[in-house]
């Protein structure tokens, strides 16, 4: 397991620190965070990053890891949408992924992502980051199950299981996301 590292200046938004602890395994994570003082979160500040950042690799070794971790990423994508903003369909999200999450980092680089576009309803996201694969993937979850039309069908998965930033064994991880 990698160990999740950035600038020491990387700072992420309060707004966006709040999703991680409201999520839908928070009975499970809130005291890991509360274990690194991350608790009390006002969200119009900036935050450091590395704090967070180990937590969620306290997180990843833990039992049941992938669905904290995988929860924390969808209350992200949920928690990012302005309620007033209009309805941006799912293919913009995965288009602007990347310019998204710098909208919520600043001081420092935390890597890319980007979206390759397949077929019309279907994606290859690359991310070279310092957010857990798992993350990512919740993300990606959140963002389809949030920005799709109701009961719709869609499939989110890792292109190459094997060969994943996590793991040590890539220098990227590829997430898949296919719709009907």
């Amino acid at each position: 397991m990698r160990k999740f590292t950035c600038h020491p200046d990387a700072k992420i938004s309060g707004q966006t620190i709040t999703a991680y602890l409201d999520n839908l395994q928070s009975f499970e994570s809130r005291k890991v965070f509360e274990q690194y003082g991350i608790d009390d979160v006002d969200t119009s500040k900036w935050y450091r990053l590395q704090p967070l950042l180990n937590v969620l690799h306290e997180l990843s070794v833990q039992p049941n890891a992938t669905q904290n971790i995988v929860a924390i990423g969808m209350q992200i994508a949920i928690s990012g949408v302005d309620p007033n903003a209009p309805e941006v369909p799912l293919p913009v999200v995965l288009e602007h992924w990347n310019d998204h999450m710098y909208a919520n980092i600043q001081g420092a680089e935390v890597g890319t992502i980007t979206a390759e576009k397949l077929g019309e309803k279907s994606y290859r996201i690359t991310h070279r980051t310092v957010w857990p694969d798992n993350l990512v993937y919740g993300l990606a979850y959140g963002f389809a199950r949030g920005r799709l039309p109701q009961g719709t069908h869609f499939t989110v998965w890792y292109e190459n299981p094997d060969e994943r930033l996590d793991q040590g064994d890539g220098d990227k991880t590829v997430i898949c996301v296919k719709w009907d």
